[in-house]
């Protein structure tokens, strides 16, 4: 696909690279970290972004808008034997230790239960998809007075700023397109009567908003580092459920500026639409062999939250910056996978589940199994967010890492791969860094 390149004055040869990556640092740490400041600078300039005019994902005709029914969490109100096989693996799973493992004691499921606070009670049941819960309502209403921008740049720019004050660490701009919205919401009947029923009970909706969406604000929270890398355990469950109640807190508050404004705006995290191709239409990163969006700055440690809004803002274009390479060479994360969900193949079409939605050239992960192993493990697991190579702490060999990885050289990428594992990057931590996590400053 086309696509306008950015800063490709300057390109680094393969004996360049040689030179000044991380490969070279085993022989010569000292001279590295010497001159870490220009080597980062001269790679990330040398580096290759490409600005698109189209989206960065091959899509054929037969990608159709998906039925939320069928995505993972909700096939668990009415698959019945998806249900079956799940409680049958949380019965396997109930015996516990006499002593709670480390990541598993007292101390940290209150971490946990903190953690998740904000969003269980002002987005309840959001991150299973469930619609119009209270930060993510459509029809709050808009001021009469309505602020006009001098253009959708303008508007751009005031909307982007405003979002970054209230709390997105990344913030990118697109148009609203229905192909990424779900055909049919389900809405689960909550209260006594409906529990009293026996099996969930639930509504089929459609995605009738109050208004026209014109533009889609895309938002990116960033997960802490540390306790990310303390999965799978509560600890990181801890970090999955504050970036959950980041999300509803800033798409809630983003909404609510625009609205301020005199546009229609609602924000909506796991409900109504699927996340990552928003995220990739507005620039913020590319799709990765995980099935998640990779940021360059963050990797996959991030959460998603959209803002649907009447206001014509100037959407960004799609970037690429070498991650469907690098993810053809890569594999860590579909080796640190303990359910074997993310596929060691090809990019295909088609997914092996009815919670793939076929169409688009990618690598499907498998939900089922990915779903059965939280049962197990008793919370959610952030093993492939943990092991990308593009998820590192904001330091200058996160830059030089990123940079070189954009470089187009298969063998380049399985090397850096090797050398991000040898660096002691991405490293699954064990019931000891769990236990260390309380004591460390």
């Amino acid at each position: 696909m086309a696509g306008t390149e950015i800063d490709k004055t300057k390109k680094i040869n393969r004996r360049q690279f040689f030179q000044t990556s991380a490969a070279g640092s085993i022989m010569g740490a000292t001279a590295l970290t010497a001159n870490k400041g220009k080597l980062c600078a001269d790679i990330v300039r040398n580096s290759v972004i490409q600005e698109r005019e189209d989206f960065a994902v091959v899509i054929t005709d037969k990608c159709k808008r998906m039925h939320q029914r069928d995505t993972i969490f909700c096939r668990q109100l009415w698959d019945h034997d998806l249900v079956k096989k799940v409680m049958a693996i949380e019965e396997a799973a109930k015996p516990k230790p006499a002593k709670p493992a480390k990541g598993w004691t007292h101390l940290d499921q209150a971490l946990n239960a903190a953690g998740w606070a904000v969003d269980n009670k002002f987005a309840a049941g959001s991150e299973n998809g469930q619609p119009h819960s209270q930060a993510y309502v459509w029809d709050e209403p808009a001021q009469r007075r309505r602020v006009e921008f001098k253009d959708p740049e303008d508007a751009a720019k005031k909307a982007k700023k405003a979002a970054s004050f209230l709390g997105a660490s990344l913030v990118g701009i697109t148009r609203y397109d229905p192909l990424w919205t779900y055909s049919h919401l389900l809405k689960e009947k909550m209260g006594e009567d409906a529990f009293n029923k026996g099996p969930p009970q639930f509504d089929i909706i459609p995605p009738d908003f109050p208004f026209k969406p014109k533009s889609v604000v895309v938002i990116a929270v960033e997960m802490d580092y540390k306790t990310m890398a303390l999965s799978p355990s509560s600890l990181e469950g801890a970090s999955t459920g504050l970036g959950y109640s980041h999300m509803a807190s800033v798409g809630y508050s983003v909404a609510t500026f625009l609205r301020e404004l005199g546009y229609r705006s609602f924000a909506c995290g796991n409900d109504v639409s699927l996340s990552v191709p928003y995220a990739v239409a507005a620039g913020l990163g590319e799709l990765g062999r995980n099935g998640l969006l990779i940021t360059r700055k963050f990797g996959p440690r991030v959460r998603l939250v959209k803002v649907f809004t009447e206001l014509e803002i100037k959407p960004d274009r799609p970037k690429t910056f070498g991650v469907w390479d690098f993810c053809k060479s890569c594999r860590r994360c579909a080796e640190s996978c303990p359910s074997g969900a993310i596929s060691f193949d090809k990019p295909t079409l088609k997914g092996e589940t009815i919670s793939n939605n076929p169409g688009v050239l990618k690598w499907y992960i498998n939900p089922e199994k990915c779903i059965e192993f939280w049962i197990e493990n008793g919370s959610d697991c952030a093993n492939c967010i943990t092991v990308c190579p593009y998820n590192k702490p904001d330091m200058w060999h996160h830059e030089l890492s990123a940079a070189a990885t954009a470089l187009p050289v298969a063998s380049l990428h399985v090397l850096m791969a090797k050398m991000d594992k040898a660096f002691g990057f991405g490293k699954i931590q064990g019931e000891q860094a769990n236990a260390a996590f309380w004591d460390a400053e």
